[in-house]
């Protein structure tokens, strides 16, 4: 089993893992437990548990009155088309 220490500001280095965010546990016998972890937004979390709200915005986006028109940007001035 490979060791990690901590550092003078308590950081460990994780090979392998590059970038990750996990949940940290300090169980009562002073184990630690590392779990992956995603960061989700509040509205998307109350989207995820609420399928009354999805069902909702499922219609709504299915619906006809609903438009998605996309805007394109005006060419620079003195631009050529095409080019």
């Amino acid at each position: 089993m490979p060791f990690v220490t901590t550092d003078d500001r308590s950081r460990v280095v994780l090979p392998g893992h590059p970038n990750a965010t996990f949940l940290l546990r300090e169980n009562a016998d002073g184990s630690l437990l590392l779990e992956p972890a995603s960061v989700v937004s509040e509205a998307q979390a109350v989207y995820d548990r609420d399928p009354a709200l999805r069902d909702l915005l499922d219609r709504a986006v299915a619906s006809a009155t609903v438009r998605r028109r996309r805007r394109t940007p005006a060419p620079p001035p003195g631009a050529r088309p095409g080019g």
